[in-house]
């Protein structure tokens, strides 16, 4: 019974490596579909353009590039802040399984149009001192 265990998972060992080298095999040198992941539409920057982010391990082909650009606007509701950026992507393939990517942010801009209604420091021992002895939290800090 050992070695009938031991067999199944050697057969099935070899079923799946087999199954992913078959995964392996190069697109064909006229197939005009360029692959290449690029600035996603509707969220993060990163994953194939389209609606939803899809990973994959298709690389470009040598001699390949990609340039992308694209337009997020993010909004917070607590002070009414408008985050405006512009992410930029550039692919090229050096050879068929191998690419080099750049990315950036070309642009970042953060707009509040409301201060006051933003948070400042809740944190302990964070309080600042305005005189002699009135006690109080800074302004609100913003990251962006």
């Amino acid at each position: 019974m050992r070695l009938a265990r031991r067999a199944l998972f050697a057969a099935l060992t070899t079923l799946i490596l087999l199954s992913a080298v078959t995964a392996q095999t190069l697109r064909p040198g006229n197939d005009p579909r360029n692959q290449a992941p690029t600035v996603g539409t509707g969220g993060p920057p990163g994953g194939p353009t389209g609606l939803f982010t899809i990973y994959d391990g298709d690389t470009l082909r040598k001699g390949e590039f990609t340039f992308s650009i694209a337009y997020s606007n993010y909004d917070r509701d607590p002070g009414d802040v408008d985050i405006v950026a512009v992410p930029l992507s550039f692919n090229i393939g050096l050879s068929d399984y191998l690419e080099l990517f750049f990315s950036t942010e070309g642009y970042r801009g953060v707009n509040v149009n409301n201060p006051k209604n933003l948070s400042s420091f809740y944190l302990p021992n964070s309080q600042l001192f305005f005189g002699a002895t009135t006690l109080g939290s800074g302004a609100a800090i913003i990251l962006a």
